[in-house]
């Protein structure tokens, strides 16, 4: 069967077929699929051996992975030959070629740790099909342009190409001038990107670079704030901004048609380690991957549920947002004189409730944490924008019973081809980079 077919055969299963009239149908299918995926894995995974039930298999994350990786895929590639073909292929910009017939990537290490993952044919297949029953705006056997910008092109993402539908990749890396000429000849049907990107995009199209009319547009690799995404829906004249939630380990969240982030629990299982009430750290096992198989693997994103159910009646769990990762939560001292946490979420709206009727406080700005516990503000703010986002955090701080930092104003500044972090704690062993994407 041609990749094209097999392709079709997964859009149709995950457009059609796969459907749950609850919540608990869906629980109980995937419990069988988990069922014979550990068996599967217990059986072909050397350091796995013998394990049938999941709550044996030890908690893993990117450090236990990269560690144990020749001992976890099953398609007998060594870490040493995998990192060397994966970091050759993105010094070259060259992503086609596959290594013993398996797609080697390279994440981008937002967390600090580079990881590398290994996607066989048929795992590259499912997951065009996936995406393609997630997003495509109307029927398979329409014709479709997509523009995609990203860091990497991958042979995961041209599986997308067919004789009707047009793959672009853009090169985040780039000339961004020479992007926005390409971009406005195709006049893409989808486009995808980077919420930093797409705002630069949106910016531009607003501003010199004239109309596209794109019916589909896909947040990815960074946190979609609510204000960025009302931004894009207003300049795209589109309803919903879409998201797609996916890393290393997989694609784990994805928007309904009413623009609702739900967990992919049809591919994924998800176990959910709970900070609050509807905070919660995911611990993901995927059952569709067998040859680096992803088990019990513990994600440092913090999530956030919904509060009432979704109108689209999914029975994947439906979220709020994704607020940022578990290590970049600040920490303030409190009048008890103990250490508090404070969610990335309650940063974020010391800068978006500063702004008041009449005023626009930029977009562009990032919020850190330093190791020794002051705040610097980066942003391209007037007096008066710097005293109402210094009130706010002192709102918070006595609303709390919490001691303010030390906060300073700088001046925003942005490296292009990074991923964009507004809110981050660095730690002491992290390097010190006054930029927009410092990770």
């Amino acid at each position: 069967m041609s990749e094209q077919l097999q392709i079709l055969k997964y859009y149709l299963y995950y457009k059609y077929l796969l459907h749950f009239s609850d919540r608990k149908r869906l629980l109980l299918w995937q419990q069988k699929k988990l069922r014979r995926h550990l068996v599967f894995v217990g059986k072909h995974v050397k350091i796995y051996c013998g394990k049938r039930n999941l709550r044996e298999y030890p908690v893993a994350d990117k450090e236990f992975m990269m560690k144990h990786f020749d001992q976890i895929n099953t398609a007998g590639i060594r870490r040493e030959e995998a990192e060397a073909f994966a970091v050759e292929a993105e010094r070259e910009r060259n992503f086609v070629p596959r290594l013993h017939g398996v797609t080697v990537g390279l994440s981008s290490g937002t967390s600090g740790k580079r990881g590398i993952f290994l996607v066989s044919d048929k795992e590259r297949l499912r997951w065009a099909g996936y995406i393609l029953a997630r997003f495509l705006p109307g029927s398979i056997l329409n014709t479709y342009s997509i523009a995609f910008f990203m860091r990497a092109d991958s042979n995961l993402y041209e599986s997308l190409k067919s004789q009707r539908i047009r793959f672009h990749f853009f090169d985040i890396y780039q000339d961004m001038e020479a992007h926005r000429k390409r971009l406005k000849e195709i006049q893409p049907d989808i486009l995808v990107g980077q919420p930093s990107v797409l705002l630069m995009l949106a910016k531009s199209m607003r501003d010199e670079l004239g109309p596209i009319n794109p019916k589909v547009i896909i947040s990815i690799a960074e946190v979609l704030e609510k204000r960025d995404e009302e931004l894009l829906k207003k300049i795209f004249n589109v309803d919903i901004i879409h998201q797609v939630y996916q890393c290393t380990e997989g694609c784990l969240a994805t928007t309904c048609r009413l623009g609702t982030l739900h967990l992919n629990e049809d591919i994924v299982h998800i176990d959910r380690e709970y900070l609050d009430e509807r905070r919660f750290v995911p611990v993901v096992t995927d059952f569709e991957r067998k040859t680096q198989p992803v088990i019990r693997y513990r994600l440092n994103d913090i999530l956030v549920e919904k509060t009432c159910p979704c109108g689209c009646k999914s029975p994947c769990l439906a979220l709020e947002k994704i607020e940022g990762r578990e290590d970049d939560v600040f920490v303030f001292s409190g009048k008890d004189g103990q250490k508090h946490t404070v969610f990335p979420d309650f940063i974020r709206r010391c800068v978006l409730f500063a702004d008041s009727p009449g005023t626009n406080c930029t977009s562009d700005y990032r919020v850190v944490q330093e190791p020794e516990g002051n705040i610097l503000v980066y942003g391209d703010f007037e007096e008066d924008e710097k005293k109402r986002i210094r009130l706010e955090f002192v709102r918070l701080a006595k609303d709390r019973d919490l001691l303010l930092p030390e906060l300073a104003f700088l001046p925003y500044t942005c490296e292009p081809g990074r991923k964009m972090k507004r809110i981050e704690h660095r730690t002491a062993g992290s390097k010190e980079k006054r930029k927009c994407a410092s990770d």
